[in-house]
């Protein structure tokens, strides 16, 4: 008994799609690489005074000073974008919702 999948010895073989085409819905690694940096930074953006906080409770050890003022730095950065206004007010909204 022959096999439905298998073409016949004179048959041509059946076209298969492309996966690695640009119309696939396969994306590469540095879609996937973006599209994950741009989430790590929306989360580190929104939890900057979290951050911060825990940079202050890290074990004196060789850089934490290094780190501490990257937090500051970062924490000083969203201040000065007004991203904890906006998330307070996002916040506001969803809690009003509830």
């Amino acid at each position: 008994m022959r096999q439905p999948w298998l073409q016949s010895p004179g048959e041509a073989a059946p076209r298969l799609p492309d996966d690695f085409s640009p119309h696939s819905a396969i994306r590469g690694a540095g879609a996937a690489t973006l599209t994950l940096a741009v989430a790590l930074l929306l989360l580190a953006a929104g939890r900057s005074a979290e951050i911060l906080d825990a940079a202050y409770g890290l074990p004196i050890a060789p850089g934490t000073e290094a780190l501490i003022a990257l937090a500051e730095a970062w924490d000083g950065a969203m201040a000065g974008l007004g991203v904890p206004e906006a998330l307070a007010a996002v916040r506001g909204v969803v809690s009003a919702g509830r």
